[in-house]
Formats: structure tokens, sequence, C-alpha cells
């Protein structure tokens, strides 16, 4: 399976679905939703997705985007 797959199939972005897992392992969704900068409602349609997802869909994409976010950490130190 693709991760470009996946986000497509929930229509989801790229860049707010990395800032969601980040974020959403910390806060509670209404500030998720400020810390990335987008709406509650916006939070509440990627909590869904990810609900939605089956096992290996969730578990793929929150591996992959954590692994690109870590390495772009690395590059920056």
């Amino acid at each position: 399976m693709d991760v470009d797959k996946i986000l497509n199939r929930y229509n989801l972005e790229r860049k707010n679905a990395t800032r969601y897992i980040d974020a959403i392992t910390r806060l509670n969704q209404s500030d998720t939703a400020e810390e990335i900068g987008v709406s509650r409602q916006t939070v509440s349609r990627y909590k869904d997705a990810f609900k939605e997802m089956d096992d290996n869909e969730r578990t793929l994409l929150i591996a992959a985007l954590t692994q690109e976010k870590l390495f772009e950490q690395a590059a920056e130190r």
C-alpha cells in the first residue's frame, strides 16, 4: 500500500497529516487545531479519517510520515 494512495483515499493533505500525528499525541483536539493552524472541524475530520482506516493503513501512514519528519529534523541539525 502506498502512503499517497491512503492520503488521497481519505482526502488528507500530507503536511497536515504529519502535523496532526505529532500534535494529537501531545494535545487535545482544540490545542492541536491551534498548533497546526487549522480549524477544530479539520482536526475532527482527520480524527474521523484515521478512525475509518484499517489497522494496516493507519500504521503505515503514521510510520511513514513520522519517519519523514524524523529525517527532516535530522537534516536540520
